[in-house]
């Protein structure tokens, strides 16, 4: 025989041999993320109804205020390089309470002392928003469109899963049957 001829073994450099992955692990690990992706979804529909229910709440049982204006600061977009609106707090009352908080929709600066029309949440009084911001919002049926596109990609993907599972199962066990010989099977 010559060297050629003979089989040659494979050494690996270093540690042991790679291991296979089972398929339980990635049914196991898709169940997982699809749980994750359900929950996401579940949240995302929730933040959508708040939303519509606080822009209602305000429009509807919103308690005015007028705001004094303490400070405000300049946001910086993204790249840093331009303004992207700014943040600023005011003082107002409700109540007879005072509070001290960033006051919502604010995209103008203000100087210290002025007074702005203000709508504060009557279930959240520290939560303050713009009259005019106020008035021009309403609830809307499309913030709904993104949960629901995320719910068909989830019943989507499930399906999928659950076929491959399905059909890896009947496989299997056409594999072992067709395996036995035919007195085994009688």
């Amino acid at each position: 025989m010559t060297a050629s001829s003979q089989p040659q073994e494979m050494t690996s450099l270093r540690g042991a041999e790679a291991q296979r992955i089972g398929r339980r692990f990635w049914y196991v690990t898709g169940t997982l993320l699809l749980c994750a992706f359900a929950v996401l979804i579940i949240v995302s529909f929730v933040s959508a109804f708040n939303d519509n229910a606080r822009i209602d709440r305000l429009k509807s049982h919103g308690v005015s205020v007028v705001v004094t204006v303490t400070n405000c600061v300049g946001n910086i977009g993204g790249s840093g390089s331009n303004g992207a609106g700014y943040t600023c707090h005011g003082s107002y009352r409700v109540h007879g309470i005072r509070y001290q908080e960033i006051i919502g929709s604010k995209t103008t600066l203000s100087t210290e002392g002025t007074k702005v029309r203000g709508v504060a949440d009557p279930n959240h009084p520290s939560t303050i928003e713009l009259a005019s911001a106020v008035a021009k919002s309403s609830s809307s049926a499309s913030v709904y469109v993104v949960p629901s596109v995320l719910v068909l990609a989830l019943v989507i993907i499930a399906i999928v899963i659950l076929r491959r599972r399905r059909t890896s199962r009947v496989r299997k066990v056409m594999t072992q049957s067709a395996s036995k010989p035919l007195a085994a099977q009688n």
